[in-house]
């Protein structure tokens, strides 16, 4: 088995990995909450941790998640953005889950949540 500075790494440990997805637009809440549930039910033994800074709609400070496979921890409102840049910005430790797959279904949550936004 390979090594690393902490020991063997066990065959299991390949599967697991970390990759952030951004997001350049404000998000719909209600989108983003329906993908965020459906992507739990899903794939909720396999998205091992999910956090976020969210941009969204109609708020004018950032949202913050926390998510640990099934459970979804209530948002925060923060009082500001700690930095200049305003976007969202989405960290995943899953298992075994390919990323386009996330990538993939919240682009498309996200594009209708926005022409909900152009309906209302």
């Amino acid at each position: 088995a390979p090594e690393t500075a902490a020991g063997p790494v066990s065959p299991h440990d390949r599967d697991i990995y970390a990759f952030s997805v951004t997001v350049d637009r404000p998000l719909d809440w209600t989108a983003f909450g329906l993908w965020l549930t459906m992507l739990l039910h899903a794939h909720g033994e396999d998205v091992l941790r999910v956090k976020g800074l969210l941009q969204v709609v109609g708020v004018p400070t950032p949202v913050v998640i926390h998510g640990v496979q099934h459970l979804v921890h209530p948002p925060v409102h923060l009082a500001g953005w700690p930095t200049a840049d305003r976007g969202t910005r989405l960290v995943f430790i899953v298992r075994k889950l390919e990323r386009q797959v996330i990538e993939r279904s919240l682009a498309a949550f996200n594009r209708l949540g926005a022409a909900g936004e152009r309906v209302a």
